[in-house]
């Protein structure tokens, strides 16, 4: 009995020490991201982290030892959510303790619902979501939002159906950990979560006409299209040589769409070409309509502004994920022993003036994304454009 009582008094001594071990490690890991933050986010550098953000800092440090892994990254993506911008967010995967799981599918916010739009049971797929883990979907995404990074609303109307995947964060609201989604026929499916692969991860509805950074075509009726998917240089091209090459497809056109709908950023520096070359046609006389989406983010949303103020452009699709003078210039960072990973912004964007306080790029003409219409595969957004140029 008395070697029983040992091993057991043994085991709890262990298993105290495991605990306290792991706090301290989580400890370590939040010292390291308050000095990170307060060192390149351009909100603390002059004067440190405000009192709020330290109080929050606290209250999850006096939580440590009550919380899982998963509910702890949870935790520290709402802290950083918080800091107010796009831009500073953890990546929720790659880690070494605190690993998320997620359900195979993905969400999309159309005009008409929420839909799935991709899933690893071909019986879920353009069926609308009335409900996520017991909860209404609405409501789902509703209480997400403070958990989400964003700019502004339409950047949270992105991301948020993709943090409703995520099992952690539903937990984190009151849903169901069980990941079953009810269909407005009242039907419902329970899938089964998996850590995140991030080879397998979508945040972007998918390119048409293939994922090139850059493409141009002239179409029949005369428009030359020119879709830009990122602000990067393709594989054998560079952006300058491409915004260069504009220059000369552009000659003898008088009508022009640049798609930044599915330009979520880059560099903003390396579409200097481009810009140029479009204010030169728009200079000439060339009308110009831009595309863009809640997915026109970051270095492409400084595009967007421009164009919007050193152009005649005609705006056309949904309002911009960013806003025209945003935090970016993200930094990465890795916490030493969770290996939890994200970003921080280290500057500010200001493309034009100081005064731009829009929350967004909102189009000249709106132009509904509905389910239908993605699932029939009709891009009502450039109908719209080329038909206003003519």
């Amino acid at each position: 009995m008395r070697r029983i009582g040992f091993s057991l008094l043994v085991l709890i001594l262990s298993s105290s020490a495991l605990a306290a071990s792991r706090v301290e490690e989580w400890n370590q890991d939040l010292d390291a991201l308050e000095t990170r933050l307060a060192a390149v986010h351009p909100k603390f550098k002059p004067c440190g982290l405000t009192p709020e953000v330290k109080a929050g800092f606290a209250h999850l440090r006096h939580d440590l030892e009550h919380l899982s892994d998963g509910e702890i990254s949870v935790e520290v993506q709402r802290l950083l959510a918080e800091i107010g911008d796009g831009h500073t967010l953890l990546w929720p995967f790659g880690m070494k303790r605190g690993v998320l799981h997620r359900v195979p599918v993905m969400l999309w916010q159309f005009d008409d619902g929420l839909f799935v739009v991709q899933a690893s049971d071909a019986k879920a797929l353009r069926r609308r979501v009335n409900g996520i883990g017991g909860l209404p979907a609405d409501e789902v995404l509703r209480r997400l939002r403070p958990y989400v990074s964003h700019d502004n609303d339409m950047q949270l109307q992105w991301a948020a159906p993709f943090y409703a995947t995520i099992t952690e964060f539903l937990v984190a609201i009151g849903a169901a950990k069980n990941a079953t989604l009810t269909f407005d026929d009242g039907q419902s499916m329970t899938f089964t979560s998996a850590g995140i692969d991030p080879s397998k991860l979508e945040l972007k509805l998918p390119v048409p006409n293939g994922n090139a950074p850059f493409r141009y075509e002239k179409r029949p009726d005369g428009t030359l299209y020119i879709q830009l998917n990122a602000i990067a240089d393709g594989p054998d091209k560079s952006l300058a040589t491409f915004g260069k090459e504009l220059h000369s497809a552009l000659a003898g056109v008088n009508r022009a769409v640049l798609d930044l709908r599915f330009n979520s950023g880059g560099d903003a520096r390396k579409a200097n070409d481009v810009l140029k070359t479009l204010i030169a046609f728009d200079a000439a006389g060339g009308k110009l309509a831009v595309l863009t989406s809640r997915m026109t983010f970051s270095a492409a949303q400084t595009l967007a502004t421009r164009l919007d103020e050193w152009t005649n452009a005609l705006f056309i699709g949904e309002a911009t994920g960013s806003r025209p003078n945003h935090y970016g210039n993200e930094r990465n960072f890795t916490l030493p022993n969770s290996g939890l990973r994200g970003t921080i912004a280290s500057g500010i964007n200001q493309p034009i003036t100081a005064n731009d306080d829009r929350e967004t790029i909102r189009p000249d003409v709106e132009v509904k994304q509905t389910s239908e219409q993605y699932f029939r595969g009709v891009d009502a957004v450039l109908e719209a454009a080329v038909k206003a140029l003519n």
